[in-house]
């Protein structure tokens, strides 16, 4: 009996939940409540506004405020523009330092959702000031998420500021000159990326895009750490849009490309938030092209949890809150980490879903109830003081509650939930209150508004869907209730009639002003909006309205309809009389199905090919003919068509393989010789015109010059352009460094010989900590005169210092020895490049110098790739105008960078990125560690490799000959063996403090120093010699 009662109930829930018409489930979402409870819908539109006031006021007052100012004109990639800086968590430790496009981007497309001008808002256009995030001075050539920094560490941060400003340029098209240019860039980049990794439709392979990012400088991906698949979804809403916009069918087969890969994965591929966007896309290009993405797989993914870091959606009540449809780590074993941001930014992407796809509409907008509900717990005046770690200074600073809390986590401290963030913990700021996530506020107060009842929320499908069909309005209505509401609609100007497209029915005919909607109970409405006096027509399983779509899915027709993905040839142009290969790819095939082929050449049926692969033979005149392919499989058809160019003769411009400089670096003032590295083909005539950015150049004309450097020391821009006579040309660039070489050389501030102990052997402070570590032979072959690093358990650090967070220019060297590539391995970091500079090793085994300036990142690899279980002697240098690394003593690569090395929290680390990440581990051997807080010269870099504590020491012994007296009182007396030159004299006492004091020199062969009569106690004489060798003595003054 109690069997047939639950099996009664679980009837009745069925037909409860999924009676509605045509309707699929989530499960996950199946899991939620249908009514929240308790619900309490916040006024996002007043949030987004109130937010927006704040964090761009640039005169607020106020602890760690304000957080937003503008920098200087020309800092970064245009001279024309002030770029803009805004923090990212409040009380950021780099304070008015920070600029993250994906904090100041999504800020910009949000207000503008919520309906404010950012192109003119006081004055100031915001929209145009975000244009510095295309990365053009590095040659990276898209946006990124700082105005200088490189691709090839984390998808996200690479390919998400160009959804972002995709979204802005959609909203804004005109605002700025250079933005259509960066439109087809990005396309561009990010096609070469789906190429790269394999993507090609002659014939069609699917590119593999399992990686963690790709470099979008060297062409290849990152394959450590956590792989981001999802980012094929968010590169396949980049270029269908761009092929919307542009009508280039190279980039709908790119979009296609990507997506083929996403949607034939296996297991579920989210990571943070791109899957939405490939999602929305997936169910764009189905409805619009005929596509037959698996929709429902995809949506399962974006709310399961995944395997690749359990992210997926929360399903829960937490303390009496319910907290579902929340995003972040869905781990559902009572330790679930929800982050507000990606909530916003999904509920953006799949809002607009429903409309191609009305089959997800009660699921999509069950979730949406459920995340608009719970997202107000993020913010201060939603939890008790007790349950959120940045209570007081919101409280205080910000009275509407607009900046929210990074993140929620079920539990902490034993309470929950627990409104919280990374910054504290991380030491990145002093709030977990979180701009970054605030900054998407606007797109949820875009896509939601409220009703006259208080469980339906009225959703606009229109809003968020850049670039997509929004001629008609669209709108969604759930009623989580158990009886039929009432819901009152305010039409937009003009006469309506209002269409159901659940039902397929006409609700109201030469409708306007306000309308009262009946939502059945449990059931949702999607409504769409035509102009009164058109008749809707069925074509093809869709319902038109003259020529705009009403319902892609007419009377639920999911039929699928054989298509062409792309009709493709080897050659483009195509040489006369030569032959080429023709390439047809088909979609939607029938299963089992013979698929046969037809080509056409001019309307021409061409003889004996039948195959998806041909082989044809070019007219024997110039021209433009159309190739035409055409399918057919169980009396399905389909064709499309491919415009040839065929050309007598394949016009090239010169090949330039580079510029040769004989130097690899030159003096201040001294000169240079570059030559033209070219291919001349037979009867080609090539002319050479040089320039320089800097400097003077002897001619401007030959295959080679010769070049006198500046006065002053930089990087100077050589470029050649190379013509042949038909006016076609090639344009290369290097980069010529020019160098002090004057300098003296440089003590340095820390220097770990690691022989005995990790004492710093230049001053009794700054001393090491080792910890797992074990001796090893050093690079002479020596016995444990190194340390050797065996797992992320190993480390040697030191303290961080104010002292260590110089910021002019930094130096640093050692000896490193690498037995395992395979992630990047950190050699020294201090703060890694999130915060000041690390020094590396690329999985492909290269070196890889990182420093982060006030003007961004950059990163400075090997020219080639180290050997295992090699030692090499490796120095980097930043010096304010260049970035250089040097191996075994002579210089390797270099670049220009410029701006203040930005201050760490972390500890200057040996063997990790820092004292808290293990991951990314060195597995080799470190020595002879050197920190320098100054530039050091070029003859210094060179003897680096042959300095050893042991022979050096040895040679002191031979230098002095006296120290007189000792214990001494005011002066004290050094007599040198034979003529020396000291460079420098410096007294320090015992804990390392500098006591100022007077030399001069007595005689040929030594000096006397006065000590200020205060000093007492045991003291360190350190004396720089004029070579760079360093004596030291220890002295007693009474």
């Amino acid at each position: 009996m109690i069997r047939y009662l639950l099996i009664l109930q679980l009837c009745i829930f069925t037909l409860i939940s999924f009676s509605q018409q045509g309707q699929l489930s989530i499960s996950r979402i199946d899991k939620m409540p249908d009514s929240p409870s308790p619900l309490i819908i916040r006024d996002w539109k007043t949030v987004a506004h109130d937010y927006d006031s704040f964090v761009f006021n640039l005169n607020k007052t106020g602890t760690y405020l304000p957080l937003s100012r503008l920098g200087t004109q020309g800092q970064f990639n245009y001279t024309d523009n002030s770029p803009i800086f805004l923090d990212s968590y409040v009380g950021a430790g780099d304070h008015f330092k920070q600029a993250e496009a994906i904090n100041i981007l999504p800020a910009i497309v949000g207000a503008s959702l919520a309906g404010i001008d950012k192109s003119n808002q006081n004055g100031i256009n915001w929209v145009a000031k975000t244009k510095d995030f295309f990365n053009l001075k590095n040659g990276q050539n898209v946006y990124l998420n700082n105005y200088s920094s490189a691709s090839g560490n984390d998808w996200w941060y690479d390919v998400m500021p160009n959804v972002y400003f995709y979204q802005m340029y959609s909203l804004y098209p005109n605002v700025a000159p250079e933005f259509n240019t960066q439109f087809t860039t990005v396309a561009d980049r990010w096609l070469y990326c789906v190429s790269q990794l394999g993507g090609k439709t002659t014939p069609w392979s699917l590119p593999n895009m399992n990686y963690r990012a790709f470099n979008l400088k060297t062409g290849l991906p990152l394959n450590t750490s956590v792989p981001e698949p999802e980012s094929a979804g968010s590169i396949a809403w980049l270029l269908y849009n761009a092929y919307h916009e542009t009508g280039n069918r190279k980039y709908f087969e790119g979009a296609q490309l990507a997506m083929d890969f996403l949607s034939g994965m296996g297991s579920n591929p989210s990571y943070e938030l791109q899957l939405p966007y490939g999602t929305l896309a997936a169910a764009r290009i189905n409805a619009v092209e005929g596509t037959n993405y698996p929709l429902q797989k995809m949506l399962g993914w974006c709310f399961d949890r995944g395997a690749l870091r359990g992210w997926g959606s929360i399903v829960g009540n937490w303390g009496g809150l319910d907290v579902s449809g929340l995003i972040g780590e869905a781990n559902d074993a009572g330790n679930d980490y929800a982050f507000v941001m990606n909530g916003f930014q999904q509920a953006a992407a799949l809002a607009p879903l429903p409309k191609y796809d009305k089959r997800f509409a009660r699921a999509i907008a069950k979730w949406i109830l459920n995340i608009t509900n719970a997202s107000r717990l993020f913010y201060w005046n939603a939890l008790p003081q007790t349950q959120q770690d940045s209570y007081t200074w919101a409280s205080i600073n910000d009275p509407t509650a607009c900046i929210p809390h990074e993140s929620m986590k079920q539990f902490l401290d034993g309470k929950t939930p627990f409104a919280t963030g990374d910054a504290i913990k991380g030491g990145w700021a002093a709030t977990n209150l979180s701009l970054y996530s605030g900054s998407s506020v606007g797109y949820l107060a875009a896509v939601v508004q409220t009703t006259n009842i208080p469980e339906i929320l009225q959703i606009d499908l229109n809003k968020t869907d850049f670039y997509g069909e929004n001629k008609l309005g669209s709108y969604l209505y759930y009623n989580p209730t158990q009886a039929i509401k009432q819901v009152n609609f305010s039409l937009p100007s003009g006469t309506f009639e209002v269409y159901d497209a659940i039902t397929e029915k006409i609700l109201f005919s030469s409708a306007s002003g306000s309308i009262q909607l009946s939502i059945p109970a449990n059931e949702v409405c999607l409504i769409r909006l035509f102009q009164s006096g058109l008749v809707p027509e069925a074509r093809n399983g869709r319902l038109y309205t003259g020529n705009d779509i009403l319902d892609y899915h007419y009377q639920y027709n999911y039929s699928e309809t054989l298509r062409i993905k792309a009709v493709s040839t080897d050659k483009k142009p195509i040489i006369t009389n030569s032959v080429f290969t023709a390439f047809c790819s088909a979609g939607n095939v029938p299963l089992g199905a013979q698929l046969q082929f037809e080509w056409f050449l001019n309307g021409v049926p061409v003889a004996g090919q039948n195959q998806s692969q041909v082989q044809l033979t070019a007219p024997s005149f110039k021209s433009q003919p159309v190739l035409k392919c055409k399918i057919s499989a169980n009396g399905q058809t389909a064709e499309d068509t491919l415009h040839l160019q065929v050309v007598d003769r394949i016009s090239a411009p010169p090949v330039v393989k580079g510029i040769q400089s004989a130097s690899k670096y030159t003096g201040t003032g001294e000169t240079n010789t570059f030559t033209a590295l070219t291919e001349q083909g037979t009867g080609e005539i090539l002319e050479y015109l040089w320039s320089v950015s800097a400097g003077m150049l002897t001619q401007s004309t030959g295959s080679s010059v010769t070049w006198q450097a500046p006065a002053t020391p930089t990087v100077v821009n050589v470029t050649l352009k190379v013509t042949n006579q038909e006016k076609l040309s090639t344009t290369v660039s290097i980069g010529a460094l020019v160098k002090d070489t004057s300098l003296p050389f440089q003590s340095p501030l820390i220097w770990y010989p690691f022989d005995s102990d990790n004492r710093n052997a230049v001053a009794d402070r700054f001393h090491a900590t080792a910890t797992g570590v074990s001796k090893t032979n050093d690079a002479r072959g020596k016995a444990s005169l190194a340390y050797r690093f065996t797992s992320g358990q190993n480390i040697i650090y030191t303290d961080n210092n104010d002292i260590l967070n110089f910021t002019n220019a930094v130096s640093l060297s050692c000896w490193v020895s690498c037995e395992q590539f395979g992630s990047e391995r950190f050699i020294i970091s201090h703060g890694s490049w999130q915060q000041r500079y690390k020094l590396s090793i690329t999985p492909e085994g290269r070196l890889r110098w990182t420093i982060k300036t006030s003007t961004g990142v950059a990163d400075l690899d090997s020219s080639t790739p180290i050997e295992l279980n090699r030692y090499y002697h490796v120095t980097a240098l930043y010096t304010g105008y260049s970035m250089e690394l040097y191996v075994d003593g002579v210089l390797d690569t270099f670049k220009a960078f410029s701006g203040a090395i930005q201050p760490s929290s972390k500890p200057l680390t040996i063997g990790r990125m820092d004292n808290a990440e293990t991951q990314y581990a060195l597995l080799g051997s470190v020595d002879e560690v050197r920190l320098w807080s100054v530039e050091i010269p070029v003859a210094q870099v060179e003897q680096l490799k042959n300095e050893w504590v042991t022979t050096i020491r040895m040679a002191e012994n031979n230098l002095i000959t006296r120290i007189y007296p000792n214990p001494a009182e005011t002066e004290i007396y050094v007599e040198f063996n034979g003529s020396i030159q000291p460079l420098r004299i410096s007294l320090y006492s015992a804990n390392g403090e500098k006591v100022p004091v007077c030399q001069d020199k007595f005689q040929n062969s030594g000096i006397k120093i006065e000590v200020p009569p205060t000093c007492s106690g045991l003291y360190v004489l350190r004396i720089i010699l004029i070579d760079g060798r360093i004596l030291t003595r220890k002295i007693i003054i009474r």
